[in-house]
């Protein structure tokens, strides 16, 4: 059995107008065709849709059911060109974004709710890494785009750009012993167990901020956040992480002296050199490069 979208649109209009007379007008056909195309799908179903017998067409008890059934139908259907019109005019089908989990979240929730509204059609997947995690996303063609905070620059397998700085400090919670202190040499900081970011391919911060002798190598910044407040080492984390425990006396910014200047990582923006981006992804890259890492 093969159904006609035009029987599905006829039996839709007539239920929905609650007449053969006034579904055409709706439609713009003659009432004898509703009345033949509702006919028509009966037949076809092996159902009766509508009970004639009284001034107007009432929906039998089968009717009612597949009333849903027609209308789901016709949803996809319009979905289903909406979607192709899309296509038509350069529109990705699908994104596929990695992200590093560092990246503030505000700002990508912010983004892609804008990005739902703009590109209603195409699809969006969505995958975390750490580190060079994302880089890997990016090369083995898992990932379209890509945020990431590298300790180095990106390797030149990828087309890269420069988004902003995220500012990173030491932190560690109220009852560590290293908040008692009023000012922290590297040297204060080696007997103490710090927390340290790394990576499913093995990165690692770099050696300049590493100063504990003993070390937990960690794959979640979130996870080290929660050790820090509950006194298992020390981190440096990025300061738009750790902003409201800081606020609240959770943590305790540490007042390590270091003749560096304040740790920083870059955030950088990458794609595959091969791969064209519709509007789609091209909005997105435009909206990435608004990060601001103040």
């Amino acid at each position: 059995m093969r159904l006609s979208l035009d029987h599905l649109e006829a039996f839709v209009a007539a239920a929905r107008a609650g007449s053969f007379s006034a579904a055409a007008r709706r439609l713009g056909k003659a009432q004898s065709a509703v009345s033949t195309a509702v006919a028509n799908l009966e037949i076809d179903l092996g159902v009766s849709l509508f009970d004639r017998g009284g001034k107007y067409p009432l929906l039998t008890e089968q009717g009612e059911v597949l009333l849903r059934d027609a209308q789901a139908v016709l949803a996809r259907c319009t979905d289903l060109q909406s979607r192709a019109g899309a296509f038509s005019e350069q529109v990705d089908a699908r994104i596929r974004l990695g992200v590093d989990e560092i990246v503030p979240q505000r700002f990508l929730v912010d983004v892609l709710e804008r990005f739902s509204s703009a590109f209603p059609q195409t699809e969006l997947e969505l995958l975390y890494g750490t580190l060079k995690d994302v880089q890997t996303l990016v090369e083995t063609e898992r990932a379209d785009l890509g945020l990431m905070l590298p300790m180095d620059f990106p390797d030149k397998s990828v087309a890269a750009r420069l988004l902003c700085y995220l500012p990173y400090c030491p932190v560690a919670s109220k009852g560590h012993p290293l908040a008692q202190l009023s000012e922290i040499s590297p040297a204060q900081l080696e007997p103490h167990r710090q927390l340290v970011l790394t990576s499913r391919g093995g990165e690692r911060e770099p050696d300049s901020v590493i100063f504990g002798s003993r070390t937990w190598m960690i794959e979640s910044t979130q996870v080290i956040r929660e050790l820090v407040r509950k006194s298992v080492g020390y981190a440096f984390l990025p300061r738009h992480m750790v902003e409201e425990d800081l606020a609240a006396g959770h943590l305790i910014h540490l007042p390590v002296t270091l003749e560096q200047a304040p740790h920083q990582v870059p955030v950088y923006l990458i794609w595959a050199h091969a791969r064209p981006l519709g509007r789609a992804g091209q909005w997105l890259m435009e909206e990435f490069s608004r990060i601001d890492g103040a």
